[in-house]
């Protein structure tokens, strides 16, 4: 079995490109009986590139993407299609749009919520999607987790803001200001959308300290392909739906079926248990 990690990467060398490389190479010490490979919008080998080499070979191809945004549903299907036209390979769902990925968000929200807690601060959690106004179902995720959390923590004021969609992270942050923070970036690589456009936004008039900023008032979580977890949403995908069709096909967010997350708050000690 064939496996690509299929991601829009940032070029050759960048922190984005090297973190995925660094997912394959740890997923192949987990099932030594697959082959891990990876593929890039933006990096070698690109997704034509690498569907050229396994035509015909029927491979997964996993989007280590946040959402079934423009690249998972458009780009990525259309790009795979030129190099294997005979279409062998299936494309798993995005790992963003998992069952299991709300919960891996609730125990990093709820962690961060309850160090505040303890110093008697009492947060609102802003979750940022990168969103865009070409394909809607970008910011599907960002809204479903939302949804998910406040179940989980119905005493907690849940937002979210995007980078490319309204409401504009700017936006938000503007109306937080002297308000206790944790901010989750749903994004993959995190690069300066992090570090500049969320950091900055919420910084201000904070003290500002860069990259995986934390002040008194503000925690700004990792971005998802700094996750432990991360392998084991990758596996994940496997044992759901696949079409050839990219992220729209058979895929969809989990709906009225789905499991809701245990309300209340979680300690670092108690993490919150994806369904089986």
């Amino acid at each position: 079995m064939t496996v690509i990690l299929a991601g829009h990467g940032a070029g050759d060398g960048s922190e984005a490109n090297r973190r995925h490389l660094e997912l394959a190479e740890a997923l192949r010490a987990r099932r030594p009986g697959v082959r891990f490979g990876c593929a890039f919008w933006k990096g070698t080998p690109s997704f034509v590139e690498a569907a050229r080499s396994l035509r015909g070979q029927g491979p997964v191809v996993v989007p280590v993407m946040a959402s079934s945004g423009y690249y998972a549903r458009r780009r990525l299907p259309e790009e795979w299609a030129k190099g294997d036209p005979s279409r062998s390979f299936v494309i798993a769902p995005p790992v963003g749009t998992l069952p299991a990925f709300p919960h891996v968000v609730a125990n990093k929200v709820g962690e961060a919520v309850t160090g505040m807690r303890r110093r008697g601060l009492n947060p609102v959690v802003l979750l940022v999607g990168h969103g865009t106004t070409r394909v809607r179902s970008s910011g599907d995720v960002a809204r479903w987790v939302r949804d998910e959390l406040a179940l989980a923590f119905p005493q907690i004021e849940i937002l979210t803001a995007f980078l490319d969609e309204s409401p504009h992270v700017a936006d938000v942050a503007g109306l937080l200001r002297g308000v206790p923070v944790v901010a989750a970036p749903l994004l993959m690589g995190g690069g300066p959308h992090v570090d500049v456009d969320i950091a900055r936004a919420l910084t201000e008039p904070r003290p500002f300290s860069g990259l995986g900023c934390v002040t008194e008032t503000l925690n700004i979580l990792p971005p998802i392909l700094e996750w432990p977890e991360l392998a084991s949403l990758t596996l994940d995908s496997l044992t759901h739906p696949r079409s050839n069709r990219g992220g729209g096909g058979q895929v969809r967010l989990p709906g009225s079926t789905y499991v809701p997350l245990r309300a209340g708050l979680p300690s670092a000690h108690s993490p919150l248990q994806s369904p089986s």
